[in-house]
């Protein structure tokens, strides 16, 4: 039987989804068979013709896995042991099928180590890991990153209805009754504002003041030179 590779008639919310087209079902949304590359004793690929005369190689049965190590850069071909975890679906693990992003246990020189696989065994062909050092459920950093992300929410709400009351609370008390911190923020503006206008006006006398000496100055000097003369 073929595979349709379609979405859902259903959406997320849980209503139907509706389409435009004039059909539901294309031949270009027509997949082959899932491969369910399976652990054996014996490795076993499987050759398929497509289209434009290609041909596409298919792993049935694996045994070993191109590991690499991300510290020292190196590859090298390991036996697989078991497969731990596959998010993909649980009953593959149970069932030893392997697909991208599987958790396999390897051995390495007499050690035990776990691998994700990075390769698609059932388009490629080969099967290519990478060593890990620590396995993580998908779906456990979910739920804990949702639920991170709810209790966010809450105090987000809880911090803004709290400052909407302290707002309300401020707007109904009367203007005698205003805190007193308010009283002397206003009494310490007012004094700033009157010292200000103090200066001015002592700046304002000072030039006057200074203007009137020159202008005797002025008046001095041609006196003086006046009799200078006689």
């Amino acid at each position: 039987m073929a595979e349709w590779h379609m979405k859902s008639k259903k959406k997320a919310t849980g209503g139907t989804r509706k389409t435009h087209r004039r059909s539901t079902k294309k031949l270009a949304w027509k997949g082959g068979i899932f491969s369910e590359t399976k652990l054996s004793e014996k490795e076993e690929r499987v050759f398929l013709s497509g289209r434009g005369n290609t041909r596409k190689r298919k792993l049935k049965h694996a045994l070993n896995v191109n590991l690499t190590d991300p510290s020292t850069k190196k590859t090298s071909n390991v036996k697989v042991l078991t497969i731990i975890q596959n998010d993909a679906n649980r009953q593959f693990a149970r069932r030893n099928i392997i697909t991208k992003g599987a958790v396999l246990e390897v051995e390495v020189n007499g050690e035990k180590k776990h691998a994700r696989v990075t390769s698609r065994p059932g388009q490629h062909g080969v099967i290519n890991a990478i060593i890990i050092k620590e396995i993580e459920d998908k779906k456990k950093t979910k739920k804990k990153k949702k639920s991170e992300k709810l209790k966010k929410a809450k105090e987000d709400k809880k911090e803004k209805i709290e400052d909407k009351k302290e707002i309300k609370k401020e707007e109904k008390q009367p203007e005698a009754e205003k805190p007193k911190t308010e009283e002397k923020e206003e009494i310490k503006e007012t004094d700033l504002k009157e010292d200000k206008k103090t200066e001015k006006k002592e700046e304002s006398k000072e030039k006057k003041e200074e203007k009137k000496a020159e202008l005797k100055q002025e008046k001095k000097e041609p006196e003086t030179k006046e009799s200078k003369k006689e």
